[in-house]
């Protein structure tokens, strides 16, 4: 019984290491704070409407969880060459980049690449991506996590197969 146990251990250990080796956490990271995490214990079904000069539609907007969520701001500083390495997320992030940043480039899971600018907001969700900045500032952002209660933020993942083509390993 003893060897049983100390092979099942070893083979769960080498498991959890391999699953480690695999994966590719941020690089670069010049600054990193967590300014709050807050949490809401009940389903979120927030919705507006905006009536718009001049539009038919005007503006809407909705956020919606099942369940308790933990709503949690971040701001991050990638150094030139920095990279998130490959994640996902358990929810929905709304991120932007601050006026004196540098561009980064946002790959997703089949390496097809969108350039963001100083300036420019865009939503990430639960698929596998990378973020790298390749420019030659700092690049600075602002990110609004909105995942379910308990959960970690992020998960870093093995880079897909496209990205060791592209150097994005």
């Amino acid at each position: 019984m003893m060897r049983k146990t100390k092979m099942m251990v070893a083979g769960v250990s080498a498991a959890c290491a391999a699953g480690l080796a695999l994966a590719t956490p941020s690089l670069g990271v010049l600054y990193n704070v967590v300014s709050v995490i807050g949490t809401i214990n009940h389903d979120v079904n927030a919705h507006a409407h905006v009536a718009l000069l001049g539009s038919e539609e005007g503006f809407r907007a909705e956020v919606e969880t099942d369940g308790a969520a933990n709503f949690i701001v971040q701001d991050v500083i990638f150094g030139p060459g920095g990279t998130t390495g490959w994640h996902k997320h358990p929810g929905v992030l709304l991120l932007s980049l601050t006026a004196d940043s540098g561009s980064v480039d946002w790959y997703d899971a089949r390496c097809g690449k969108h350039v963001y600018n100083a300036g420019d907001s865009w939503t990430e969700t639960t698929t596998l991506h990378d973020v790298v900045n390749n420019s030659s500032a700092n690049a600075h952002f602002i990110v609004t996590y909105i995942v379910a209660k308990g959960v970690n933020k992020r998960t870093d993942e093995a880079p897909p197969p496209c990205a060791a083509a592209l150097g994005l390993l």
